[in-house]
């Protein structure tokens, strides 16, 4: 169950500000045979978000549509208090509105950010926590919410929101969690906001159609303790992306590119080995772009091309969010995942090679 809390003002201020709060209860989908035990218990929490209506002419010209872009601070308790406890996560996210100026209207909501847990693996004291070993984790998410405006400042909801926190492979084991969740609801505002249909004009038919961007990449993964080696290695990883992409919609684009990454772990490992093969992995990428204004989530598919190493499966998937901070700056994140499981999440920055 959901119970949402809202306030803005269009009078006084310039983008409208929404303050929002809500109750969470769902369960843990079981995706590896390791955590079908541990599985069995249905998570709840609270959630308070921040966040701006972005319904002016400049936000809304070139997409014909309405959004919002804020902050959801997440508690989550498990539902297992000695195995999984419960964690804390602060995640920004971007929402495109479905026909808000509608009685009825939805939204989908897009997210990634931090999240810290309190319980973790441990081969003594919690060997059955495959999910988490690392405190410091990533929790990605994609909602789905229905809207009915009883009046001007009243509306109730109800969606779906589905969850996965993971470390990106910074520790294992690190099965990762996916975990979808329930909500409906009520939210008043302060002060009356009328929502009124954007004008959809074909501005954004006078953008590239072909666009790309090149990212620098760096991310960190450690090593456990192992014989002859007592302490945790810190492995850090680095390497280059290029995209080429071309526009098919108001919304849409079709990527295709190739990344370079030194791969700090299977370096760590290769030298334990006495093994002389390169850390260096080469893929090619192929895949969607979702394009919100300054907001874009890429879903790749990859192939590698070159892995001396042979450490990993030749095919993996890579979910990027990415933000267009500048005419040409470009700040984002990524998971690399192969099939269910988590390989590495990422920081990177990039430039934009077209407007």
């Amino acid at each position: 169950m959901v119970t949402a809390c809202i306030l803005y003002g269009q009078d006084t201020l310039q983008t409208p500000f929404q303050w929002g709060c809500r109750l969470h209860t769902g369960f843990i989908i079981p995706h590896s045979r390791d955590i079908i035990n541990v599985a069995q218990s249905n998570p709840f929490g609270l959630e308070i978000s921040g966040q701006w209506i972005l319904n002016d002419p400049k936000h809304t010209r070139k997409l014909g549509l309405i959004s919002k872009r804020g902050f959801a601070f997440h508690y989550i308790n498990f539902d297992n208090p000695q195995v999984l406890g419960h964690t804390v996560a602060l995640v920004p996210f971007v929402e495109p509105l479905i026909q808000p100026w509608r009685n009825f209207y939805g939204s989908i909501r897009f997210g990634l950010g931090p999240a810290w847990l309190t319980k973790l693996y441990d081969p003594e004291t919690n060997p059955t926590n495959l999910f988490f070993s690392f405190p410091l984790s990533l929790w990605a998410m994609l909602n789905a919410h229905i809207h009915y405006k009883i009046n001007p400042q009243w509306e109730i909801s109800a969606g779906i929101n589905y969850n996965h926190i993971s470390n990106g492979g910074m520790k294992n084991p690190n099965k990762g969690m996916n975990f979808p969740t329930y909500n409906a609801g009520i939210s008043y505002a302060l002060q009356p906001l009328k929502m009124t249909r954007p004008e959809k004009n074909k501005e954004w038919k006078k953008l590239p159609k072909n666009y790309g961007y090149i990212n620098l990449i760096g991310t960190l993964k450690n090593m456990d303790p192992a014989p002859g080696y007592p302490e945790l290695t810190r492995c850090w990883s680095y390497g280059l992306q290029v995209i080429g992409a071309r526009r098919v919609g108001r919304f849409s684009g079709l990527a295709l590119g190739t990344e370079w990454i030194h791969d700090g772990f299977a370096a760590e490992t290769l030298e334990r080995l006495n093994d002389p093969k390169s850390a260096w992995k080469g893929g090619a990428l192929i895949g969607h772009e979702l394009l919100v204004g300054k907001v874009s989530l890429s879903t790749l598919l990859g192939v590698y091309v070159f892995n001396p190493s042979g450490d990993l499966d030749p095919v993996y998937q890579r979910y990027t969010l990415q933000y267009n901070a500048g005419r040409r700056l470009i700040l984002g994140s990524s998971l690399k995942t192969h099939r269910h499981v988590a390989d590495v999440f990422d920081l990177r920055i990039g430039w934009r090679m077209s407007e």
